[in-house]
């Protein structure tokens, strides 16, 4: 049975296909774990749901998790941890007739001796319509226009025989007048070197009885070197008292669970 550890203070559901207009994506994440130096080869169908021709093109971006964990999108190779120089796409471009189906095979070969080990970034589909010589010289563009988007998540976790090394800390209310129910949030940082998916969840101890009431879980995904803080909501069928109220971090670690916590007053 795992332990639950104090410190400090004490101490996806993901889609299987997106659809942009006409044209689906399935599916919308890839994860890889193949060994140092070794390729691993997913597939990504493409299918377009249209009347007419659509030809889809395929770009990699970056991205980077700020600590209120919105995402920024960036160019290609602008991160120490991006997966684009270490994917092929094959092919590279699709052109798709009316209701047909292509597959698009994208093969990672994982870095070696490298001080980043775990890749991410992002692979975006557009359909992109041709427009005359005469309109891209009129508006000073390519020639080519951006229509719609789809992007898959490329996701790269070296294989490590060890725990991930996570830090949870400093929970606190953070609660505003507009808020319909209590918000308290929590600090949470990665210090090892892959991407580490985790549970975190409120329990609230009573210190009158001892009951204990756990919240829902709220996955997170906590990328390396990064720090986040996170906000978890209690709901308001608590009896009025005293509360010991954790914070608890459940990160796959094989003997411990991480925590925090607080005592709060309800009313």
């Amino acid at each position: 049975m795992k332990r639950v550890v104090f410190l400090s203070t004490i101490l996806l559901t993901i889609s299987t296909c997106v659809f942009a207009q006409n044209f689906e994506v399935a599916p919308i994440r890839l994860n890889f774990h193949n060994d140092a130096g070794e390729t691993e080869t997913r597939i990504i169908t493409v299918k377009n749901h249209g009347n007419s021709r659509e030809n889809i093109t395929m770009t990699m971006r970056d991205y980077v998790v700020h600590r209120r964990g919105n995402r920024e999108t960036l160019p290609s190779g602008s991160t120490q941890n991006s997966i684009s120089d270490w994917v092929t796409l094959n092919p590279s471009f699709l052109e798709l007739q009316p209701n047909e189906e292509q597959e698009v095979e994208v093969t990672f070969q994982a870095p070696v001796d490298d001080d980043h080990p775990a890749k991410w970034g992002i692979l975006s589909f557009a359909t992109a319509a041709e427009r005359t010589a005469y309109a891209a010289d009129d508006e000073v563009q390519t020639g080519i226009f951006i229509s719609g988007r789809v992007d898959t998540r490329l996701m790269y976790n070296p294989p490590i025989d060890q725990d991930p090394n996570m830090v949870i800390s400093n929970l606190r209310e953070v609660t505003n007048e507009e808020d319909e129910e209590r918000v308290f949030a929590v600090d949470i940082d990665n210090l090892g070197y892959t991407i580490a998916r985790s549970e975190l969840f409120l329990i609230a101890s009573s210190l009158q009885t001892a009951d204990e009431t756990r919240f829902p879980d709220r996955n997170i995904t906590a990328y390396p070197q990064s720090s986040r803080e996170v906000r978890l909501t209690l709901p308001d069928n608590l009896e009025p008292g005293s509360y010991s109220l954790a914070a608890i971090l459940d990160y796959g670690s094989r003997t411990n669970l991480k925590g925090t916590q607080i005592t709060i007053e309800v009313e």
